[in-house]
């Protein structure tokens, strides 16, 4: 048998090496190939923001644009649209005197039924609702009317709400998916035009926030009150903060000190306002029903500063998320409000609708219109991306 040489023993060697490499980066190569494959073959509408494990309970006011689609349709379009941007949680907000329009016979279909139901009826796309009942609306009070003259901590008022929230638990479909629940809206509209109802209402929300904990221990009650309110009427808002699992407003940086009314301050006070209403729970969490910025230019805004906005509100969140002391965001909203709202708006409230109106109508992250997103919309999906990484 002949003698190889050492040279032709090293290059079969080294090629040998070189094949053995070669098998396994082939191999390599076809486990990519069939991950890519998988993905491939995976729902591409779907936005990685709606796959990933969320941070943070949030969602969005969800006004129509003039060209959606009617009815059911354009609202489960745009919930959609939401959802697949990292939308997860629902709102609802039905009024009392609605729910109740005579003793005994209640409404629950639209305002609860509907909601729970169709916009999410594989239970694949929300992780939860938020639930507002409205006995008090900012500066309305909303009794039905067979006890609209009652005081809140009348005996017939408090057993009223209790054998409607029996009803709401134990009759409404998926009602289990309700994970939170606010008494009243921007209560301290009504109750500072009216302070000797402070701690009628007190009374009454105790006697809520109790029922409900009965009902079902796991879902977390509240009520709602305006940032500036709870920063400029201590004695209201010491009166409710001790009571309920999380303090919840709603939060537009207005200038309250500027004699033109509506007017928004610089993004950069954003940061101390959340601190504040952080510092100021009484170490319970926070949440916001409503949170916002106009893009008015009539309102001392513009496109670019409400994105600025939303760039330091998140950025300003982000360690209260980390460390669970923010409950969830309800933003306002997904488009601007249609033409007109404002002034049917303003007109109920009784409020005056000259400067308010500019403020409402631009609130959104698209424009009504044209249903186009503005620049806020951009910074709003790439900054909570980020709170989610």
């Amino acid at each position: 048998m002949q003698k190889k040489s050492t040279a032709t023993v090293t290059i079969c060697e080294l090629l040998l090496s070189n094949l053995k490499k070669l098998s396994i980066m082939l191999k390599m190569l076809t486990i990519s190939l069939l991950f890519l494959l998988i993905f491939a073959c995976s729902d591409k509408s779907v936005n990685t923001l709606a796959t990933k494990e969320s941070k943070l309970l949030i969602g969005l006011s969800m006004q129509q644009y003039k060209n959606s689609r009617p009815g059911l349709d354009g609202y489960v379009e745009g919930l959609d649209y939401a959802v697949q941007n990292g939308i997860n949680i629902f709102g609802m907000s039905p009024e009392w005197n609605l729910l109740e329009p005579t003793p005994n016979t209640y409404s629950l279909q639209d305002n609860l039924s509907n909601p729970l139901t169709l916009i999410d009826p594989s239970k694949t796309k929300l992780k939860g609702y938020i639930l507002v009942l409205k006995m008090i609306d900012t500066n309305i009070k909303l009794l039905p009317n067979y006890i609209a003259n009652l005081n809140f901590d009348s005996p017939d008022v408090i057993n009223r709400f209790s054998l409607l929230l029996e009803k709401i638990f134990s009759e409404v479909p998926s009602f289990e998916r309700v994970s939170h629940i606010l008494i009243g809206n921007e209560i301290d509209g009504f109750l500072s035009a009216n302070p000797e109802q402070i701690q009628k209402f007190k009374v009454f929300y105790l006697s809520a926030v109790e029922k409900i904990h009965t009902l079902n221990p796991k879902v977390k009650v509240g009520t709602i009150i305006t940032f500036n309110a709870a920063k400029n009427n201590s004695t209201l808002f010491d009166a409710f903060k001790n009571i309920g699992d999380f303090i919840c407003y709603t939060y537009y940086p207005t200038n309250e000190q500027y004699h033109i009314p509506w007017q928004m301050r610089p993004p950069s006070q954003v940061r101390d306002d959340i601190d504040w209403m952080i510092q100021n729970a009484g170490g319970k969490p926070i949440a916001f029903t409503e949170i916002g910025y106009t893009s008015s230019n009539d309102n001392s805004s513009s496109e670019q500063q409400q994105s600025e906005f939303v760039k330091v509100m998140f950025n300003a969140m982000k360690p209260y998320i980390n460390n669970k002391k923010i409950e969830f965001i309800y933003y306002h909203g997904l488009y601007d409000y249609p033409q007109g709202f404002c002034n049917q708006y303003a007109q109920q409230q009784g409020v005056d609708s000259t400067h308010i109106c500019g403020f409402m109508n631009h609130l959104g992250l698209h424009n009504w219109k044209t249903g186009q997103p503005k620049p806020a919309w951009f910074t709003f999906t790439n900054e909570l991306r980020n709170i989610n990484e």
